[in-house]
């Protein structure tokens, strides 16, 4: 994606961060504090962590962590007794940092002073909670939300976890970054990841509104870079970055320093880059010591790419006992079936050689003979693809009965949609929305936005869920809190916002989010107007498939906004986006061959164009057709078919429709004179237009009855001729 074409939402941003600077609150999170550790029970964490942000403690955390290490050394260096800490002042200067209120808790109780062990360890537990609750930590939606890493790592080490190591994952265009920790057990096997998400907190430390640093890639820029020099998660991001944009060379640089500063996930990265043959250091055959000594050191998943190589034959020779033995010994320190359905994984993807679709069906249904739920939720997509119901509904009710987020959703999506079964669809479309499943979270909102499913509207409650989505980094729901915004329906609502929400999903690759920041910046709303960078972000859409931006750039060519007038490139972009279903686009352009004074009237490609965009169930489209049959625009005059489309056009809420019709009943032309059914549509033609002077007129004859077909037949003349 052309990064010169978002340069104009920098000085956006830094707008939004100079208006949304946090003042100090440090009185307010200090009477949280003392009345969670009389009575937790009467605060919420979310009113907590609120002020906790609020307030100065997020920039001074790391002289707290300092201050908090020093005494501890001091303590056990035997130089003061514990008890001689004040641990109020040292825990409470960074409050959401748990492993001071348990040192803490720890040193009172060893002393016999319960009354300050209990206000340490209110506090311990309601945090610890907060942190937790509602939150499983195994997938990115599911992070656990704290301040700083160093929290992180100390909730694993309190809660029994021994650390590999960690990495930095991105999210759509590093708009959002997670650390992911690889742990194990302490006294078990099982090597799994935890997810940590600290998004709220780095948006606090770089003064810029929440979730919008990723628009500037500060979050990149301002984080990953600066920590980069000392930070081997940094520095290992910093070349997965590098991976990606093709600069191979650089990146393979960036793995082999985060692996002497300790990383362990890099020997994964640099061994992938290794196989994809695109590393300058190591040659195919060395790729596997990389696999090798990232097993060694404790991370499981690297035996199945060893698995891989040894049944492919990639720079080691193909044997299929020693793959067996690789993957049997990844196998007892994964989840049951993760490693085979990994190794799945591996041979469908042509990153490193071709797909082997044999090898692939073994280890997938291998996958799903231990009930693993993504290989059982992968074969149920595939048997949905066949058009195989009665396996996929077995399948799916399966994967989503162990509890898996993703079934949920596609299972309760496919309740609602296709079974119409609504009780047992929202069940399981809010347990996964509980989860924190984004497309979950959107789809509840959308319900509830618009009543579907014959379901009671609540707009707060669709807000709360689109924001929840959005913040979970589904670009639809952040397209939607842009469109929320631009419509002023959310409290606070400013275009600022709205074209921050365009550029965040937009920055990540969705078309709608890039066209709607070209119509923002045609119309200056929440960014300088300038039609030519409108029409540079709507080529931009238009070139990837969106039909709305390829409609948006001709009608800028139609009009010579931002572009040179060019009627002929109108049709061309109008032609695209109607090729790819777009109604409007349609109706556009059969104004153009019917109406426009640029162009010979060409009545044939009207029609075809009207009638198309009928069949597409536009009001337009017949209401258009309507026009040229009453008229005899290149047709024979048939005011019989043009009433009957003018009432297709009025029940799909088009309201000079509805006029017409009132208009044919009260001449009592082509229908007999009613003045119940000239009163029915206007009332339609009042409510579909709004239109004050049919509203007045309106309420007078209802409210009256004093009216008749003459003083309507004037003022529809009047009406209509406007």
């Amino acid at each position: 994606m052309k990064k010169f074409l978002f340069a104009p939402a920098l000085c956006l941003l830094a707008s939004c961060a100079s208006q949304t600077a946090l003042e100090p609150g440090d009185d307010q999170i200090r009477r949280l504090t003392e009345q969670v550790a009389s009575a937790p029970d009467t605060v919420t964490y979310e009113d907590f962590w609120t002020a906790y942000l609020e307030s100065q403690q997020p920039v001074n955390n790391i002289d707290a962590r300092e201050r908090y290490l020093t005494e501890v050394a001091a303590i056990e260096a035997g130089q003061k007794p514990c008890e001689a800490v004040d641990w109020k002042a040292v825990a409470n200067q960074h409050i959401l940092s748990l492993m001071p209120h348990l040192t803490a808790a720890e040193c009172y109780e060893s002393v016999g002073q319960l009354e300050a062990a209990n206000y340490h360890k209110n506090l311990f537990e309601f945090i610890a909670t907060g942190i937790l609750s509602g939150r499983s930590g195994e997938q990115s939606y599911s992070a656990f939300e704290v301040a700083s890493w160093a929290d992180a790592e100390d909730l694993l080490t309190i809660s029994g976890y021994e650390i590999i190591d960690s990495y930095l994952e991105f999210a759509n265009s590093r708009n959002a970054i997670y650390r992911v920790y690889n742990v194990k057990e302490v006294g078990g096997n099982q090597v799994s990841k935890i997810y940590f998400d600290n998004a709220r907190f780095l948006h606090r430390l770089l003064a810029i509104r929440y979730p919008f640093a990723g628009t500037s890639d500060q979050l990149y820029s301002d984080v990953i870079q600066v920590l980069a020099p000392t930070d081997y998660t940094a520095r290992h991001a910093e070349g997965i970055v590098l991976h990606a944009e093709g600069q191979y060379p650089q990146a393979e640089q960036a793995y082999l320093d985060a692996i002497v500063m300790g990383s362990v996930s890099a020997n994964i990265s640099l061994g992938r880059l290794c196989l994809s043959g695109k590393a300058d250091k190591f040659a195919l055959n060395e790729c596997a010591q990389l696999f090798v000594a990232a097993a060694e050191l404790g991370l499981q998943e690297a035996k199945v790419y060893l698995a891989y190589m040894a049944y492919m034959g990639l720079g080691v020779e193909a044997e299929h006992t020693l793959a067996a033995t690789l993957l049997a010994s990844a196998e007892r320190h994964l989840k049951e079936g993760q490693a085979e359905y990994e190794l799945y994984s591996l041979f469908t993807s042509e990153e490193f050689t071709a797909v082997n679709e044999t090898l692939a069906a073994q280890f997938l249904q291998a996958s799903i003979n231990k009930n693993y739920p993504m290989a059982i939720f992968t074969q149920a997509i595939a048997e949905l693809e066949q058009d195989n119901y009665p396996q996929f509904e077995q399948l799916i009710q399966q994967a989503s009965d162990s509890g898996f987020s993703p079934a949920q959703f596609f299972y309760a999506s496919y309740l609602l949609e296709g079974k119409n079964e609504i009780a047992k669809g929202m069940a399981l479309l809010n347990e996964a929305a509980i989860a924190g499943h984004p497309a979950a979270l959107y789809e509840k909102a959308r319900i509830a936005q618009y009543g579907v499913h014959g379901l009671p509207q609540n707009i707060d409650q669709s807000i709360r869920d689109y924001k929840a989505s959005a913040y979970r980094n589904h670009l639809p729901a952040q397209l939607k809190m842009g469109i929320l915004n631009s419509k002023g329906v959310i409290a606070d609502a400013s275009a600022d916002i709205a074209y921050a929400w365009y550029l965040l999903c937009g920055r990540a690759g969705n078309l709608e989010c890039i066209t709607n920041m070209g119509y923002s910046a045609e119309h200056g709303y929440g960014v300088e107007q300038s039609p030519a960078h409108a029409a540079e972000l709507y080529q931009l859409a238009g070139a990837e498939g969106s039909a709305n931006a390829n409609a948006r750039l001709a009608g800028l060519y139609e009009r010579g906004r931002g572009v040179e007038q060019d009627l002929e490139q109108a049709i061309y972009y109008y032609t695209l986006a109607a090729d790819s279903g777009l109604a409007t686009a349609m109706n556009k352009l059969g104004l153009i061959y019917l109406d426009s004074d640029n162009t010979p009237n060409d009545y044939s490609k009207a029609l075809y164009w009207f009638e198309q965009a009928a069949l597409h169930n536009s009001k337009y489209g017949f209401f258009n057709q309507a026009r040229m049959y009453e008229q005899g625009l290149g047709v024979a005059a048939e005011p019989d078919r043009a009433l009957s489309l003018y009432e297709e056009a009025s029940k799909r809420g088009h309201g000079i429709a509805s006029l017409r019709i009132a208009e044919a009943y009260s001449r009592g032309e082509s229908l007999d004179q009613n003045l119940d059914q000239v009163l029915h549509y206007l009332k339609l033609a009042t409510e579909q237009s709004d239109n004050r002077q049919l509203k007045q007129m309106l309420e007078t004859c209802t409210d009256t009855r004093d009216c008749n077909i003459t003083d309507l037949k004037q003022l529809l003349s009047e009406l209509s001729s406007e």
